[in-house]
């Protein structure tokens, strides 16, 4: 039982991670899945796990990027009020090289939130959203 214990705490105490939010260009987040941190001391990126919000980059046309932007509004105003932000992540990367990774801001995760007002779905890699329709 002890030893149950003793990995479940190794597990909590490495799933919060030690990365830091970051601004460039007044924004903590370029987009509504991608934001910018501080890992090991180097900038990097972190993609958000099960969130998949609109482009911003490379549209498939207005109404995703309109939407893109209103997802990017979103989730950096969510940044900026919150009093605590932490990162839930096992350090793995994505094709991008973006760490992969929650983000809960005051207790409420981010993906989440997202989610729940219309601003993202659940990420599906064979199922990609069209924010076209």
């Amino acid at each position: 039982m002890i030893r149950i214990f003793s990995v479940l705490i190794l597990l909590i105490s490495n799933s919060f991670a030690d990365i830091q939010i970051r601004k460039q260009n007044d924004l903590f987040c370029y987009d509504g899945d991608t934001c910018y941190v501080i890992y090991e001391g180097k900038k990097d990126k972190v993609r958000l796990l099960d969130l998949d919000t609109p482009e911003i980059s490379n549209p498939k046309c207005e109404k995703e990027y309109i939407l893109g932007i209103e997802a990017r509004e979103y989730i950096n105003q969510l940044i900026s009020e919150g009093k605590r932000i932490e990162f839930e992540t096992e350090y793995n990367r994505d094709f991008f090289g973006r760490i992969l990774s929650y983000i809960i801001v005051d207790g409420e995760n981010v993906s989440k939130l997202m989610v729940s007002h219309s601003l993202g779905v659940l990420y599906d890699k064979n199922n990609k959203k069209d924010w076209c329709e």
